[in-house]
Parts: structure tokens; sequence; C-alpha cells
């Protein structure tokens, strides 16, 4: 790909927007004619996810067409070890090896389940979380802006962001955010909140959006689209949610 000149949307996130089963990303190309690079990880909190949009602008920028974020929740955190530890397995979390970096991530925490629990009862506090949070996305916007990168952002479920009883430095940064960037279900919802309008496409032992939702989520409210799939290819997605359920509802 890095030979070849190709339009592309860049969509980060975690495991709402890459996971072992199909997600948004996957259909934006129905909306827009465009090379899509999905750059989520599962697991992964808003230092991961911002970094790795802020990085597909160097990367790319020639080719840049639009980034989706979808922000995560805000009080994950991850751990960089200089070790080549590509998708290794640790008791809570796994290790990804980015090689922009030259270094590895535990997504979404410390390997071990131990020392995981004793960095969030002493080290995370839930509202420097959510200012960090407001941060990740301001240093993001102002690098798209300065680069003239065309841009929306999301977010996983209303608990991503807080929107009220904000400290006077955290009103400060939250009025410097452009708001009008962001793509919410209702006021400040997000794909979790509108999944629940499908209760027949959730799976019981799994909270993540099925593709039929995850199709729904791109037409409806990304890009507000009067198109309608054809009736085959949509038959073929609510299959897929009885495959699922199948799979993982019946284990």
């Amino acid at each position: 790909m890095e030979g070849v000149f190709i339009v592309m949307i860049v969509c980060s996130g975690c495991s709402f927007t890459r996971y072992k089963w199909e997600t948004w990303p996957k259909y934006i190309k129905w909306f827009e004619q465009y090379h899509v690079e999905n750059i989520g990880q599962s697991g992964s909190g808003n230092e991961t996810i911002g970094r790795l949009a802020n990085n597909s602008v160097f990367k790319w920028k020639s080719k840049l067409k639009k980034i989706y974020v979808m922000w995560s929740g805000s009080d994950r955190y991850e751990r960089v070890t200089n070790e080549k530890n590509d998708y290794v397995s640790g008791e809570a979390t796994y290790s990804r090896y980015d090689p922009d970096f030259d270094w590895s991530v535990w997504i979404g925490g410390h390997e071990s389940k131990d020392k995981h629990k004793f960095y969030v009862e002493n080290f995370l506090n839930e509202r420097h979380n959510w200012f960090r949070t407001l941060e990740r996305i301001l240093f993001c916007q102002i690098l798209f802006e300065k680069h003239n990168i065309d841009y929306r952002m999301m977010v996983m479920n209303a608990d991503v962001i807080k929107h009220t009883g904000h400290s006077r430095a955290e009103h400060a940064i939250y009025n410097q955010i452009d708001w009008t960037k962001f793509i919410f279900y209702k006021e400040n919802m997000g794909l979790q909140e509108y999944a629940e309008l499908f209760p027949e496409h959730k799976l019981a032992v799994d909270p993540h959006p099925t593709p039929f939702v995850a199709y729904q989520w791109v037409k409806n409210i990304m890009y507000k689209s009067d198109l309608q799939c054809p009736d085959n290819v949509l038959d073929e997605l609510k299959q897929r949610t009885d495959q699922l359920k199948e799979k993982y509802d019946k284990r």
C-alpha cells in the first residue's frame, strides 16, 4: 500500500471499532468509495487511540481524505515496553508491537492481574481520566486542523466524555474543543446506546454491536443516508446476527 497512491479513510478506536467480527469501518465503503484503513485495537484506551490517529497523519497525509476517531472508556490505560511482544497475551491484557514507534503496548493496562489491580486502585482517578480524555481530543483536533485533515469524532458510549459539572480548568479546555466535529446519537450518546434500538440484534454474552447494528450506525448516524442496501445484503446482515448468537450465546 505504501507504494501506491490510495485515497483513504482512517478509523481509530477500541473493540467497538475493531473486533472479532465486522464493525462500523467495514460499512463506510458502502457510502464513500475510498480505501478504509482500520487501525483500531481491541481494548485500547484513549491515549492509544489518539496516538495512532495522529500517527496516521504523518504516515498517510498525502493519501488521507478523512479520519474517524471513536473514543473509548476514559478509565483505560496502557503500558509501553521496549520488547517486541506482538500479540502476546498476559494475565489481564495483551501486547501489540508497533514498528512505527519500535515499542510494544500492553493494550488496556498491565499484563499482570495483581499489578493491574494495584495500579487501578492507587493511580487512576475518574475526574483525572475524563480531563485527560479532553486533552487528547483537543490535541488530535489541533493536529488534524494544522494539516488540513477532514475528521469526525464519536464515542463508544455516553460515559466517555463528561459534559457537565466541570471545574474551571475542565470547563476551559472543554470549551476549546470543536464539538461540531462530533457525531453523537441523540445528544451525547454513542454506539452502545444506539445498539439498544435493535434488541433482536444483541448478543446475550457480549456487549459489542453486531454487524447489522454497525451498518445501521454508519447509515443512519454517521452519514444520515437514505440509501438502502439490497434486500439480499440486508438479509445477510440479519443472518450474521444469528450466526454470532449460535456461536457465542449457546456456548
